[in-house]
């Protein structure tokens, strides 16, 4: 019984210990697997070759070290080219066919500036002289006993012939004189009458004061009063608010007089006030009628106290209510004054 236990006890151990080896080895086995699958994965495109780049460095520094040496020969290339050139081109005073010559030492013409400074003996020398404020061409051969400026060369196109000429002919001869001295007598004649019937227009000043009073344009009732101190209703507008104007009762089709003396400065429409003429009193006043129809004055026309300017139109959308009516508005400098108060 004994000996079977120990037996069966050295199985089991036997058993356990090759069971471990095999994991042991199964577990290496994996372990060395995975390993050089990580490698290989990792090995992607993203692992540096030292050896590579090393392999890179050398080629780069040979590479370098040509192109120094083709710039060198390039660079030598150049000088040789620009020594060449500059021996062929030499000094620029040896390829010059004449002398330099600065102004005012005898040997340079300049028209106007150098005249009378060459003498006798430079004249037949320098290639180019000045004789008379022009200059000349070749050698000038000057008859015995002449001068420069009185040498025997054409001189029609000099400034100072052009100026001469011009003269003479600026110099009005005895008869033009006397004839441009004598006065025209129809002429003079002729001017007064002209000067006669040209008139200067007559600007009309216009003069106006309160103390003169208005005219009253149309018989008839006050519908809306002058107000600019508190609100007055408007029926039509179903509104209180203040009025600059006044609104007077009329018929429609009855004429329209003129308040006072004055100018028409302005015909014009809105929907408010309908057709309208305003005129200039003078001394700043104005005076606006509104509601018109059959307007029979025109701008910058004359207007007596009286006159018919217009009839009395419909009523705009803004009167309905209201009925006809004449829109009468005086104004002082741009500002309201009341019409009813200079009735008279």
């Amino acid at each position: 019984m004994r000996r079977n236990r120990r037996n069966n006890v050295k199985k089991e151990r036997i058993i356990m210990i090759a069971s471990s080896a095999f994991v042991l080895s199964a577990l290496t086995m994996t372990g060395i697997y995975m390993k050089s699958n990580n490698e290989s994965e990792q090995d992607d495109g993203y692992m540096l070759d030292f050896t590579a780049l090393e392999e890179d460095v050398e080629n780069k520094a040979q590479e370098i070290a040509g192109n120094n040496q083709a710039e060198s020969h390039v660079d030598n290339g150049v000088s040789d080219f620009s020594g060449e050139l500059a021996g062929q081109i030499g000094s620029p005073d040896d390829d010059l066919d004449y002398l330099p010559m600065e102004a005012g030492s005898g040997m340079v013409t300049i028209p106007g500036l150098t005249d009378g400074i060459l003498d006798d003996t430079t004249l037949g020398d320098v290639g180019t002289d000045s004789v008379g404020g022009m200059a000349v061409e070749g050698e000038v051969n000057l008859p015995a006993g002449d001068t420069p400026a009185t040498a025997d060369l054409p001189l029609e196109n000099t400034p100072d012939t052009e100026q001469d000429n011009a003269a003479e002919e600026s110099v009005p001869t005895a008869g033009e004189a006397d004839a441009a001295a004598e006065p025209d007598s129809g002429s003079g004649e002729n001017q007064e009458q002209e000067s006669s019937d040209v008139s200067e227009p007559v600007v009309e000043t216009m003069h106006f004061a309160e103390s003169d009073g208005l005219l009253r344009p149309v018989s008839g009732e006050v519908l809306i009063p002058f107000s600019m101190d508190s609100s007055v209703y408007f029926s039509t507008l179903d509104q209180f608010k203040y009025n600059p104007a006044m609104m007077i009762a009329a018929e429609q089709g009855a004429g329209v007089s003129a308040c006072a003396e004055g100018v028409v400065v302005d015909i014009f429409e809105n929907e408010e006030i309908g057709h309208a003429v305003t005129m200039d009193l003078g001394d700043g006043y104005r005076i606006t009628y509104g509601q018109l129809s059959d307007i029979n004055v025109g701008m910058n026309s004359h207007v007596e106290p009286g006159q018919t300017i217009a009839s009395v139109a419909a009523p705009t959308k803004y009167f309905s209510v209201e009925g006809s009516n004449l829109y009468l508005k005086l104004t002082a400098n741009g500002a309201p004054v009341n019409p009813e108060a200079l009735f008279r």
